[in-house]
């Protein structure tokens, strides 16, 4: 798997977890039981999706009008604000690869991430919360340890903390702020959105490749509603000599999850 993510999900990481998910992804996941839950927070008040989340006034550093320059420090803070006051949410991601995926997200201090990976290997499903992670190996759950002499456990532990990475807002900050400037483009563009709906939003994109977090990023593109919010986001990276497009589209934003602790 990504990014993904999140919101603003990191694609770099997104990118390089995607090896990991193939290499774990051993069929169906079955179905999880659950012995507790991370909640999102619910929203003080009801855009991409049933709530209405107002941008942070980190956002009014970001000028969503045409040939507009914005740089990559003030698009990442905004990004994450943005994710952070929303508390939650979902998407999808695809990458020229083949893999697909979807998740649910936490966002904020604490966050955790759920979902699913396809992959030319099979299904994966994950459960990440801030202290533990979890991951589907041969068709079971297996609690995550990197430290551990068990190969599964150990496997679970490093796509766990790849997940954490892809789930943590200021690792997307990074890979937007490693692109210096950024450029408003002329027209808004439609986008189709995970939960069926449409919205229009800015293209903005990154002026010039740059590198971040050991990946090469040849292009991105993100796109933001004239309210600053993040409804997709599409990179072309080359992580070890593979160049990959991932994309992913943001919905339900400020809509209450609740990830589930699966019991092996």
């Amino acid at each position: 798997m990504r990014r993904s993510l999140p919101a603003a999900l990191t694609l770099a990481v997104l990118a390089s977890t995607m090896a990991l998910t193939s290499c774990a992804a051993g069929g169906p996941a079955p179905a999880a039981s659950t012995t507790a839950a991370v909640a999102s927070p619910t929203p003080s008040a009801a855009t991409n999706g049933p709530a209405t989340i107002a941008a942070p006034s980190v956002c009014d550093a970001v000028d969503l009008t045409a040939d507009a320059a914005v740089a990559g420090a003030d698009l990442a803070a905004c990004v994450v604000g943005f994710s952070k006051a929303a508390g939650s949410g979902h998407e999808t991601f695809s990458a020229t690869d083949g893999t697909t995926g979807t998740a649910d997200f936490v966002f904020g201090d604490a966050p955790a991430l759920s979902g699913t990976v396809t992959s030319s290997g099979g299904t994966t499903s994950f459960v990440l919360t801030p202290d533990a992670s979890w991951v589907t190996i041969d068709g079971a759950w297996v609690q995550g340890d990197a430290t551990s002499s068990d190969p599964k456990k150990m496997l679970a532990g490093t796509i766990g903390q790849a997940y954490r990475a892809f789930a943590d807002p200021s690792a997307t900050a990074s890979l937007i702020s490693s692109a210096p400037t950024w450029t408003v483009q002329k027209d808004q563009d439609v986008v189709d959105l995970p939960d069926g709906t449409q919205a229009r939003a800015w293209r903005v994109q990154a002026d010039a490749p740059f590198s971040a977090v050991g990946a090469d990023v040849q292009e991105m593109t993100l796109w933001l509603t004239s309210g600053h919010v993040p409804a997709g986001v599409q990179a072309t990276v080359s992580v070890a000599g593979t160049q990959t497009t991932t994309t992913q589209h943001f919905s339900g934003w400020g809509m209450p999850v609740s990830i589930a602790t699966p019991q092996p």
